[in-house]
């Protein structure tokens, strides 16, 4: 930057020598009445002007071209640099483009991590309303095993009274037996107590009628 300053000053300051030069050199020759190519003198005086302003131009430049190697590299090399401007504004436009490009990505990106926080959010509600459902089952069937338990229990001793139940009726089966046989031997004696009584009954009648 300052190299720059300095240059546009040294321009300005040689612009002004310059200038000056070439008019002082112009109004002598027009004071003397010089002739160059057969020119009235004040066209002498012109053309010995404006030679001068563009001989003194020229000096100029090459001692700044001499003393200024970024001057030089940018009146020399002005395509070349207008070049890789062009190609440097096309990175620049497809840097940009990239830019955009990534950061709707990552726009999207972001977007797509939110919904998945969300869902998993969401998964996260659903497990921890699993695990309570969970402990209230494994409560349940805790409550259920031993109610089953107890029911086994009863039913073994259930079981157990069943079969001392079973035993009684074939005992008492087996009297009830015993007692209908001893009835049926009683009513097989009654009978032949009755028989015997008819029987004797009618020989009374008989002896009777004799």
């Amino acid at each position: 930057m300052t190299a720059g300053i300095i240059l546009v000053l040294a321009i300005l300051v040689l612009g002004g020598v310059i200038a000056t030069i070439s008019d002082r050199l112009g109004t002598k020759v027009g004071k003397a009445r010089l002739r160059l190519f057969n020119l009235r003198p004040r066209d002498t005086a012109a053309l010995v002007t404006m030679l001068t302003g563009s001989i003194l131009s020229a000096l100029t430049l090459a001692i700044l071209f001499a003393t200024s190697k970024p001057l030089r590299k940018g009146v020399f090399r002005i395509d070349e640099i207008q070049s890789k401007l062009n190609e440097t504004r096309k990175e620049v436009t497809k840097a940009e483009f990239e830019t955009t490009r990534i950061k709707n990505e990552l726009q999207k990106a972001r977007t797509d991590l939110e919904l998945a926080l969300t869902q998993l959010n969401q998964v996260n509600q659903s497990l921890d309303k699993a695990l309570v459902q969970k402990a209230e089952t494994e409560s349940q069937l805790k409550i259920t095993k031993e109610q089953l338990n107890q029911v086994q229990a009863v039913k073994i001793r259930t079981q157990e009274e069943l079969k001392q139940v079973q035993k009684a009726k074939a005992r008492t089966e087996a009297e009830l037996n015993l007692t209908q046989n001893q009835l049926n031997s009683i009513v097989q004696q009654k009978e032949t107590l009755r028989q015997e009584i008819e029987q004797m009954q009618i020989e009374r009648q008989k002896i009777l009628k004799d």
